[in-house]
């Protein structure tokens, strides 16, 4: 099955971005000692060609079910892969140079919350505690990284993610409602498996439908 959407990051702005900073800093380096200026153009040459290839190494897709990261390259590969009915929203982050090259990273937040940290103390990798006001926590293993038009992914992800959500809610139901038709008499009453099963139908849980089809499989 194709993929709705693949890409990599977008390597033209870490160019740009990079040579603004090289050249600035090489007229400062300059202006105070020649062989610091040298040891500059050296330093850039190996830490842009490292950056270049660790960034280029990382691949997304959005297919009809997950969001895929991939990541391969010389030090190892890495995989990451996400559920819509996982995701509870899509943030696109974007710099001055970004907008301006409309490119930007996304960054999800999932239902497990591990993209979501507090401001306060650092405790580990990726962990902040302490303090009241969340902020997501940003690391490359976890979002689309600088991106082509990151609003109009965001939308093709944003337009899945609901069908999904429900999906995954009918498979809840489903599931739930097999257990309850397939409980021991011995565990449960049938009686107590309606006064559940019309519980379940007074918080919108299941729909009448589901309802009457579970309490004919118990009274069956």
């Amino acid at each position: 099955m194709l993929p709705l959407w693949s890409g990599k990051p977008y390597i033209k702005k870490t160019v740009v971005k990079f040579l603004i900073v090289f050249v600035v800093l090489l007229v400062l380096l300059l202006l105070v000692h020649p062989l610091l200026a040298l040891a500059w153009v050296v330093f850039s040459a190996v830490a842009f060609t490292i950056y270049y290839y660790n960034k280029m190494a990382y691949t997304y897709h959005i297919t009809e079910k997950t969001i895929r990261i991939d990541k391969s390259w010389v030090f190892g590969n890495y995989v990451r892969e996400l559920t819509f009915d996982q995701i509870r929203d899509v943030h696109v982050m974007q710099g001055i140079l970004a907008r301006a090259m409309n490119c930007g990273s996304l960054t999800f937040v999932t239902t497990t919350g591990l993209e979501v940290g507090y401001v306060g103390t650092a405790a580990g990798k990726g962990v902040v505690v302490g303090g009241a006001r969340p902020r997501l926590m940003v690391w490359r293993g976890g979002r689309f990284w600088d991106i082509k038009e990151p609003q109009k992914v965001r939308e093709i992800l944003m337009s899945k993610i609901p069908e999904w959500r429900e999906a995954a809610q009918q498979q809840r139901i489903a599931t739930s409602l097999e257990k309850i038709t397939e409980g021991k008499p011995q565990t449960a009453s049938i009686a107590s498996e309606l006064e559940r099963l019309k519980r379940l139908l007074d918080e919108g849980v299941i729909t009448k439908e589901e309802f009457e089809r579970a309490k004919k499989k118990l009274l069956e």
